[in-house]
């Protein structure tokens, strides 16, 4: 069961950042004095390429330690059937590397094929 809800809550923090980073490209898409199709694919694209950098660096860093809520997390609820909050030490755990791969494939798709 330990898969489902890791594959969920990789899912939910790709989503999050891809949300965060598309934000913050269309602000700076929108203030720029360029076209704004042209400056949101740009944008895109090196926002992404900055996450897959940030994938590179490991384990134990700021960036992990931000992906794990713990304990806030257990005033949220659960998902019907599955218990994404009740973890057993041997099971494995969402990677950060992980979160920030997906989100910058995601912003490097949408920057090159959608925009």
């Amino acid at each position: 069961m330990w898969i489902v809800r890791e594959l969920i809550r990789l899912v939910e923090k790709i989503a999050l950042g891809f949300a965060v980073a598309l934000a913050i490209a269309l602000v700076w898409a929108a203030l720029s004095d360029h076209a704004l199709v042209d400056d949101l694919r740009n944008t895109c694209l090196l926002v992404g390429a900055f996450t897959l950098v940030m994938a590179g660096m490991g384990r134990g860093t700021p960036f992990e330690r931000r992906l794990d809520y713990g304990i806030t997390e257990k005033a949220w609820g659960t998902i019907p059937g599955v218990s994404p909050l009740r973890f057993n030490p041997e099971d494995p755990t969402l990677s950060p590397a992980a979160v920030f791969v997906g989100t910058g494939l995601a912003l490097l798709a949408f920057g090159l094929f959608v925009v």
